[in-house]
């Protein structure tokens, strides 16, 4: 706003008026404060669109709609809007419509709404200061309540300045009348234009022609302290946001208000501008901060998952590296915890399983016998020593019990024992040798000897039987049809999958009972054959899988269960389970190079540009000793500072020697890992 002041003065007898012109530059501020605000109208026929806009519209600013270009003309006379929000859905040709509307309405800002795949066309206009600003459909609340925010802050800029220009020329009140009357005939003319384009638009060939953007003053105009502003630069409105969104902490949420977000918008209209690329890598950066911070607190999950976000914002920051090797030796640590602690627990059920030997409590009561604690033993290490020769002297004492049972007339007692040795995986001769006397009791005793007529205290040390073994004896005609019932169990619980789990209740378990009361039955022989083979199929599966513990116990069943049927393809499973498990350990067990004898040793050459800027630092490096002692993958692991010495360090260790490591008699590869410090003081 202008306040004009008139003043005569008198000077050598002539008589002249002196005009002051005082700007004040906050008129916008007060029509703000005052709810002088131009409305919004939306160009749109989407109502989810309108919607929007009407919600993140700054407050008190009023908004209309209209659902196409003939609407619009009608009511830009009337309703004087100082924001247009125009959906490239609801007009054919946005470029030449927006290009009419700023010449014959200057202080109108456009802000147009279009479709991804016009984002190109859209940051054009928006580049060449055709259109203020655009969004893209669907909007979100944050980007639109910014973008109508500073559309009209902008279009206040304009409508101050041009009031400016039209105190300085007008004169009294005709001004402001003519005002109006030209406002009235640009817009009578802006329907013919626009009737024009909405007609022909589909003939025309080439983009018309622009009219000169009359927001750019003249130079006469630009002499003026008053002039009409320029279109602030779309990029550096970009940046600034972007720039705010940062400062509040808003690195990648929400969508389409952070700092991210705002930046990549910049580079969008600007693929150049090394000031969004920079914001770009500052975002990543405090990313990468709250990854760190996750490691140092061992939250492992968290740490991936939120350098993988800073990977996908910025996948060449040098701190990726690092980060990389951090989290590697944090998941080397845990699986050594790991493994202690599986040690630990192993050590501990070892014992258990003594102690309840002593006891006397072999099979029961469950879950608290002997068996229980060694078959977790097994489960948890089933290479251990430890555990595999306490394992021997459990199937052992249950031979024993056995034999002793058996001697005693305890028919049901003695076949307890011996599932109980069959699946800890016992196949020595002297359990052979109590199968046979048992099996021959069994059929001397005839059909009425069973559970029904064995005491309940010697029933206890039994585990699960078949229900067909607890019928009445006068059901049954003869020792047939409880065969059938064993053998029909094991074939359903090979349907099942319960190949060897759960125990108690597996086809291993059905089998071993089956075999105990009729070794001779030609069943035995072909459901022996096919669950090895099952066994065998799965051990292989988990051994593909890593799972080198659950395929040793696997393979291990199949041994027991056909060694004399697939001898031969088990050898060979077992062998593979070997060789895998110790390619798996050459990549996963790193050794210090300390540890090994190194037979030559050549010292890193001290950077020449290090030397001369006093900089130290360190590199490791984890490298592989192979069979001949010659060192061969050496990589990089970690360095500090970063790019300085790594090189100097991979030349000499390359050049190292060990004695070739050796492992059960065999010669084998080694990983091993080494840290070079590099001082001035020793120059290396």
């Amino acid at each position: 706003m202008a306040n004009a002041q008139h003043s005569r003065s008198t000077g050598h007898g002539n008589t002249q008026d002196e005009v002051n012109l005082e700007i004040d530059d906050s008129q916008s501020m007060r029509q703000l404060e005052e709810g002088h605000q131009p409305p919004i109208l939306v160009l749109s026929r989407d109502p989810n669109l309108v919607e929007t806009v009407k919600k993140a519209a700054p407050r008190g600013v009023p908004v209309a709609f209209a659902p196409d270009l003939d609407h619009v003309a009608e009511r830009l006379s009337t309703l004087k809007p100082g924001v247009l929000v125009a959906d490239t859905a609801s007009t054919a040709d946005v470029a030449s419509m927006t290009a009419q509307l700023t010449q014959h309405f200057p202080e109108l800002v456009v802000v147009v709404a279009g479709k991804r795949e016009e984002n190109a066309q859209l940051m054009q206009l928006t580049a060449t200061g055709r259109i203020f600003r655009f969004l893209l459909t669907p909007l979100s609340h944050g980007a639109t309540r910014l973008s109508l925010e500073a559309a009209v802050k902008q279009h206040l800029d304009l409508a101050a300045a041009g009031q400016r220009l039209n105190t300085g020329s007008a004169a009294g009140e005709g001004g402001s009348k003519n005002y109006v009357m030209t406002y009235g005939a640009l817009a009578a003319g802006l329907l013919v234009v626009i009737g024009g384009i909405w007609f022909g638009v589909s003939r025309l060939t080439s983009e018309p022609e622009v009219p000169p953007v009359v927001n750019q003053p003249s130079a006469a105009g630009a002499q003026q302290p008053g002039g009409v502003p320029e279109r602030p630069d779309p990029v550096k409105a970009e940046l600034a946001l972007a720039k705010d969104a940062f400062n509040q902490n808003k690195f990648i949420e929400p969508q389409g208000e952070s700092a991210l977000d705002l930046y990549r918008s910049a580079l969008a209209l600007d693929p150049n501008s090394q000031d969004a690329k920079d914001g770009i890598r500052a975002v990543a950066e405090k990313i990468l901060e709250r990854a760190e911070a996750a490691l140092l607190a061992e939250r492992l999950e968290e740490a991936i998952r939120t350098i993988e976000t800073a990977r996908d914002i910025d996948s060449t920051h040098p701190r990726l590296s690092f980060l990389d090797t951090q989290v590697a030796r944090e998941r080397e640590r845990l699986k050594l915890s790991q493994a202690q602690e599986v040690g630990n627990r192993v050590r501990a059920l070892v014992n258990t399983a003594n102690d309840r030997m002593a006891n006397g409590r072999l099979l029961t009561p469950t879950n608290g016998s002997a068996k229980d604690a060694l078959l977790e033993a097994r489960r948890l290490d089933p290479t251990d020593p430890t555990v595999l020769s306490t394992i021997r002297e459990f199937s052992a004492q249950l031979t024993e019990e056995a034999r002793k049972s058996l001697a005693g007339g305890n028919i049901d007692a003695a076949t307890a024992y011996v599932q109980g040795a069959r699946q800890m995986g016992s196949a020595g001769s002297a359990l052979a040798a109590v199968e046979r006397s048992l099996a021959e009791a069994t059929r001397t005793a005839g059909p009425g000897a069973g559970p029904s007529a064995t005491p309940a205290s010697t029933q206890s040390a039994g585990t699960r039987r078949p229900a067909t073994n607890a019928a009445p004896a006068a059901s049954q005609a003869g020792a047939g049809p409880n065969i059938d019932a064993m053998v029909a169990e094991v074939r359903e619980r090979l349907s099942q999958g319960k190949l060897m789990d759960p125990p108690g209740d597996s086809a291993r378990d059905a089998l071993s009972t089956l075999r105990t009361a009729a070794p001779n039955r030609p069943e035995v022989e072909e459901l022996s054959r096919t669950l090895s083979t099952r066994l065998l199929d799965s051990g292989r599966q988990a051994m593909n899988a890593k799972a080198f513990e659950r395929s040793a116990q696997l393979i291990a069943a199949a041994k027991d269960v056909g060694q004399r049927y697939n001898g031969a393809a088990i050898a060979q499973a077992e062998n593979d389970l070997t060789a895998a498990r110790d390619a798996n350990s050459q990549q996963t067990n790193i050794v210090s190079a300390a540890s090994l004898k190194r037979v030559r040793m050549v010292s890193p050459v001290y950077p020449d540009s290090a030397r001369k800027r006093g900089v130290e630092g360190w590199v490791e490096l984890a490298f592989t000793v192979q069979t001949n002692g010659s060192v061969n993958d050496v990589e990089v692991r970690n360095a500090s500072p970063a790019d300085v010495f790594d090189d100097a360090a991979v030349r000499a260790v390359r050049q190292w020697r060990f004695e070739p490591v050796e492992k059960n008699g065999e010669v084998v590869e080694q990983r091993a890992m080494v840290r070079l410090k590099f001082s001035q003081q020793s120059g290396q």
